[in-house]
């Protein structure tokens, strides 16, 4: 191999590695405030209210997703308390809508609102 050959390799990866880069930081959530227009309304049953990884996880009945409350935005809720007034019952969450290339899918969703027969019982704000 020569010398312009191993130049114009180790140039295309180095490109490469910054295209990589530039692409996962640019699809990273940050911690700005995402915008109504980039949420989206699910009315659905929540099955269950569970305190994992994520922060408070919320589950609902035929849906494979997972929903959760960030532990910095949790404003004092608990895991106990939301299963006791979630659990059963037809929910409509709003959802952060933000796609991220580390989760190409969207399987992972923050709620920013969860609200109950009209009433606001959480929001991110």
């Amino acid at each position: 191999m020569t010398t312009r050959n191993s130049t114009k390799g180790v140039a295309g990866l180095l490109l490469a590695g910054v295209l990589i880069v530039v692409l996962l930081v640019s699809g990273i959530p940050g911690a700005r405030s995402v915008s109504r227009n980039k949420c989206a309304n699910r009315l659905a049953i929540v099955e269950t209210v569970i305190e994992a990884s994520p922060g408070i996880v919320v589950h609902l009945k035929n849906d494979p997703k997972i929903y959760f409350i960030s532990p910095k935005n949790n404003h004092g809720l608990t895991a106990t308390t939301l299963q006791q007034k979630l659990a059963g019952k037809e929910t409509q969450l709003l959802i952060a809508h933000a796609w991220s290339p580390l989760d190409p899918f969207s399987s992972l969703n923050e709620i920013e609102e969860i609200r109950q027969e009209g009433q606001l019982l959480y929001s991110m704000k």
